[in-house]
């Protein structure tokens, strides 16, 4: 496997705002900012001939994505890529090898929802099977399948049987968590994903260290390798790989830090950008 790596390009590509565009805007409006709402988008035909197109050239192709691997759905894993990158760099895999799955220390978990519990605010808990959706002040969860949590207590009876690698609130602003802000940036990396929400995760556990994972697994060093990205947590990337791509749509800080600015997802930008660095 390394020596056809030394050979190829490795493509590492985010999923929401880059593979799938969203309307973020829109979405507000229509309170259908879901998981389930998600799940039902799916890449355009453009970028299924871009992904053939890259496999039939011998270049390998990574999902690399905020969302935890059960939470892909089968419309991107039908891009048949050679590995994913998933729960924001928690857990890696190439083929069927895993290569990294880091959780957060159960003591630490339970000090976030203490933090929560005691500030009365949502925060929805990831894991590898199932989300927990904390809701303190009351209400019900907003994604179909998540456990409904209402203080620390909770989360420390659900926690007991599964592991979770991050976390993300929904509407919230940084200053809103002013009380506790020491205490996430001791242990978390906050990054704007765009559409009101923000997520943490452990500190040097991000997309680029999650490259950085899969690349040593498979031999192959930063010449040839490209990330495509739009929001914070895809800036962890760009120092990861030879080039980094900003989506047209991207944030503004994320842009700066690109090498290159392709079009906008709803113009499938990463077939724009794949075709101007000879890819496909």
């Amino acid at each position: 496997m390394a020596a056809e790596s030394a050979r190829s390009s490795a493509a590492y590509f985010d999923v929401d705002g880059t593979l799938v565009w969203h309307d973020f805007a829109k979405m507000r409006r229509d309170e259908k900012f879901t998981v389930d709402a998600m799940a039902q988008l799916r890449p355009t035909p453009a970028v299924y001939d871009a992904f053939a197109r890259m496999r039939a050239a011998g270049h390998l192709t990574f999902i690399c994505t905020g969302r935890h691997l059960p939470f892909i759905p089968q419309t991107l894993r039908d891009l048949n890529p050679d590995g994913f990158i998933a729960g924001a760099g928690a857990y890696v895999c190439v083929g069927d090898a895993t290569v990294r799955d880091e959780h957060i220390e159960k003591g630490l978990l339970l000090e976030i929802a203490r933090h929560f519990e005691e500030a009365g605010l949502d925060v929805t808990l990831e894991s590898d099977t199932k989300n927990v959706e904390l809701l303190p002040r009351g209400g019900t969860p907003r994604f179909e399948g998540s456990d409904l949590a209402r203080t620390a207590a909770d989360v420390a009876e659900i926690s007991r049987t599964r592991g979770f690698c991050k976390f993300c609130t929904k509407g919230l602003t940084l200053d809103d968590l002013a009380p506790m802000r020491a205490f996430l940036d001791e242990h978390f990396t906050i990054c704007d994903l765009q559409g009101g929400v923000l997520e943490f995760s452990l500190l040097g556990v991000d997309k680029g260290t999650g490259i950085a994972a899969a690349l040593a697994y498979l031999g192959h060093g930063r010449e040839n390798t490209f990330a495509f990205g739009d929001s914070e947590n895809d800036l962890p990337m760009a120092g990861a790989v030879e080039t980094f791509v900003a989506m047209g749509n991207a944030l503004p800080n994320v842009r700066e830090r690109a090498g290159y600015v392709t079009d906008s997802a709803a113009q499938d930008g990463v077939v724009t950008g794949l075709e101007h660095f000879g890819l496909i």
